[in-house]
């Protein structure tokens, strides 16, 4: 049972991490830059600079990328467990 666990915090890491780097990457890149591109109205109208909101929203994009491929990288551990992990599940007292 603690095997199931492993194998599904590593799915929910993975799958996580994924969505976040789609959302991170290219959708507030996207979102950044299609403000001054599409002369979308949201806060102000400074369609000429790269102004604190483009940076703000780009700042965002960097954190939540970030983050995602630290989830991603965590998920490739992929349930194998380390020696200290092996022995807490065998004395049955695993926390994960």
């Amino acid at each position: 049972m603690a095997r199931a666990i492993n194998l599904r915090r590593d799915r929910y890491l993975f799958f996580s991490g994924l969505i976040l780097l789609l959302l991170g990457g290219p959708g507030l890149l996207v979102g950044s830059f299609g403000h001054d591109a599409f002369r979308i109205p949201v806060v102000g109208q400074a369609y000429d600079a790269f102004g604190w909101m483009n940076q703000t929203v780009l700042g965002l994009g960097i954190v939540l990328l970030v983050i995602g491929v630290l989830f991603t990288a965590l998920a490739l551990k992929g349930g194998v467990l380390s020696e200290a992990e092996a022995a807490e599940l065998e004395a049955g007292r695993s926390r994960s």
